[in-house]
């Protein structure tokens, strides 16, 4: 596939994301207009629903493992062939699948440490934080966006909920990992933002979530 210059279609569709970010928000908050540089600062703007308008907020979670970067998984049993004497291959089940991901945070601050403990704003006291006596996961949106530099792909996920996933280790020789895991769950995963930023009624979409194929980052003039 040729491609010119101002042509926003990638030579190829491969990806090495040498640079990444992962983004956190309120549950069904719209993602960023595609494709865009990231620079891991947090992403503001607004939009209308109806004739309410909201300030949307994608916070950067800070910085991930390079070792282990992001763990997408899928559990749940393979099909399975059932037949009968006649027809040996009679039929293929579908058993349900569940999605989740597993992210390993780097940085060790009031936002990651709600994350993985399950605790509100309630449990940072004097800028320090409480450990809760139960876990509560976190209910939130979840954008994760990789680039090469050049190209840009993204996977946004409209409904997560987030605790911590294994233990915390102190190591001298490493960085400090936090673990945590979000398990994929429905949400509001495609809507069309019109004039002003107005979500378009009938445009809503739910499913679990939403991908961005590799495409150039714009050039800014």
């Amino acid at each position: 596939m040729p491609t010119t210059p101002d042509d926003q279609t990638p030579l190829h569709y491969a990806l090495a994301p040498k640079t990444g970010y992962v983004y956190v928000s309120a549950v069904n908050t719209p993602p960023p207009t595609f494709p865009f540089e990231p620079d891991g600062r947090d992403i503001t703007f607004t939009y209308r629903d109806g004739l309410t308008e909201i300030a949307a907020t994608w916070t950067s979670i800070g910085n991930t493992s390079l070792e282990n970067g992001v763990e997408m998984s899928v559990e749940g049993d393979d099909p399975e062939t059932l037949g009968t004497w006649q027809v040996p291959a009679l039929e293929v089940t579908s058993p349900p699948k569940t999605y989740s991901m597993t992210i390993a945070l780097a940085d060790i601050s009031l936002e990651t440490l709600k994350l993985y403990y399950g605790a509100n704003d309630s449990a940072v006291v004097g800028g320090q934080f409480i450990i809760p006596n139960a876990a509560t996961p976190a209910d939130r949106a979840i954008y994760i966006i990789g680039t090469d530099g050049v190209h840009v792909a993204a996977w946004y996920y409209p409904s997560t909920r987030i605790i911590g996933s294994d233990s915390i280790t102190l190591d001298p020789a490493a960085l400090t990992e936090v673990p945590v895991r979000a398990s994929i769950v429905s949400g509001r995963a495609h809507v069309d933002l019109g004039v002003d930023n107005k979500i378009v009624p009938g445009s809503e979409k739910t499913g679990l979530g939403r991908v961005y194929p590799k495409a150039r980052i714009p050039k800014t003039l």
